[in-house]
């Protein structure tokens, strides 16, 4: 449904009304509501090449990517956005497209010092459809690469297809580098850009970010574990509170013993989710280079800093300073 509605923002832009869109599509605009609602690909077809015909524009692939808001696929798109790096983005991506298609929709191979990101098109997509498909992740690709490295282009931005007929808008927004009547649809770049570290990022964010992701991942498939709200809950608590099992179970409007018999079957300890939730915390602290490890230590309950040592160690395989390294 996060298709669907960037679909309609796409027409939009282009100059057309939603409600004209809508009505020719046969979409009742209730369901553009749905936060989590999942849509066949064959209606996401029809309603982008609809979308170009009502919008007589052919090249709305490649206007719908350079116009695309940095927020219309949240929260995949602040996921990418606040990546350190191109690689750190693009696992991102390959990690939570769950949240947009339930197939991925690109490859990435790395090879000598290129870098080839392939575009997964639809198979049993018109030729318009994929065509359109790939001028969005030509141009998606091309924006991440210059979000971490303004002035980087790539080797080559290749398309399985013909020439079309509006080939100097491939000119325009590729600078050159578009070409056609190639073995794939994709991207060859230096993949010295791939660990290029962004202006823009944000870590922090980043983080946050992901945990909603995975929570979102997991409501896709399953109820989230009870392990996962554990830990969130004891995670929202800080560095310095301890809560016992029974508190924690309360909040989870169950008994002591109900929380250890599902966290038994979901392979876990309370002790290990207070670890996991402590470890999180710690690392949250140590990204905060305004603290030192030993202030980080006291921030985190313990009473010197050999301990804390230990104790990060025990739950993330590295020491603190390692971790503040990487």
């Amino acid at each position: 449904m996060r298709v669907v509605r960037a679909v309609v923002e796409a027409v939009e832009q282009a100059g057309v009304s939603r409600a004209q869109l809508l009505r020719a599509a046969r979409l009742d605009p209730r369901a553009l509501d749905s936060e989590d609602g999942c849509v066949p690909s064959s209606e996401v077809c029809r309603l982008c090449e609809l979308a170009v015909d009502i919008t007589q524009d052919p090249a709305l692939g490649l206007h719908w990517g350079e116009r695309l808001a940095a927020n219309t696929f949240n929260p995949v798109s602040h996921l990418v956005a606040h990546s350190t790096t191109l690689r750190q983005g693009l696992e991102s991506l390959s990690k939570y497209h769950r949240l947009l298609s339930s197939q991925p929709n690109f490859q990435l191979v790395e090879r000598g010092d290129k870098v080839t990101v392939r575009c997964l098109g639809m198979q049993d997509a018109s030729p318009r459809m994929r065509r359109l498909q790939s001028e969005m992740f030509a141009t998606g690709v091309f924006r991440m690469i210059r979000t971490v490295s303004p002035q980087a282009r790539p080797d080559r931005v290749c398309f399985d297809y013909a020439v079309p007929t509006y080939h100097d808008e491939y000119a325009r927004v590729f600078e050159l580098t578009e070409r056609f009547d190639q073995p794939f649809t994709g991207v060859i770049f230096d993949r010295s850009l791939m660990d290029v570290v962004s202006l823009h990022s944000d870590e922090d964010v980043h983080n946050a970010l992901r945990m909603i992701a995975d929570r979102r991942i997991v409501r896709l498939t399953q109820s989230v574990p009870f392990s996962m709200r554990v830990r969130d809950h004891l995670v929202k608590q800080g560095p310095t509170h301890r809560t016992s099992m029974k508190l924690v179970a309360h909040s989870l409007g169950l008994s002591t013993r109900s929380l250890r018999r599902r966290l038994v079957s979901e392979g876990k300890s309370y002790n290990a989710v207070v670890n996991e939730a402590l470890a999180t915390v710690a690392q949250q602290c140590l990204r905060d280079k305004q603290l030192t490890i030993q202030e980080t230590a006291y921030e985190m309950g313990f009473a010197d800093t050999s301990t804390f040592y230990r104790a990060f160690k025990r739950w993330t395989g590295m020491t603190p300073s390692a971790f503040r390294q990487k």
